[in-house]
C-alpha cells in the first residue's frame, strides 16, 4: 500500500480507502491522511513532513475531514 498521492485532494484520499485528517500538533495544524491503523498505532501520512507513526491515543488531536 503506497500512502504517496500525487496533487492530494480530499476526495482522492477518499477514493483510495484513507481517512483524510488534519493533525494538530506542536508545529501547528498539518493536513494528511491515516493510510494504515493496527492495534496500538496510526500510521499517517503528513503532506508537509511525510509518514508518521503514532499512538491510538494522539487520535484526539485529529480532525476527520
Amino acid at each position: 500500500m503506497n500512502p504517496k498521492i500525487k496533487d492530494p485532494t480530499i476526495r482522492k484520499v477518499r477514493n483510495r480507502g484513507f481517512t483524510p485528517v488534519c493533525y494538530h500538533t506542536d508545529l501547528g495544524y498539518q493536513n494528511g491522511w491515516i493510510y494504515k491503523e493496527d492495534r496500538k498505532r496510526l500510521y499517517i501520512h503528513l503532506v508537509s513532513s511525510g509518514n508518521r507513526r503514532v499512538p491510538k491515543s494522539e487520535r484526539r488531536y485529529m480532525v476527520e475531514l
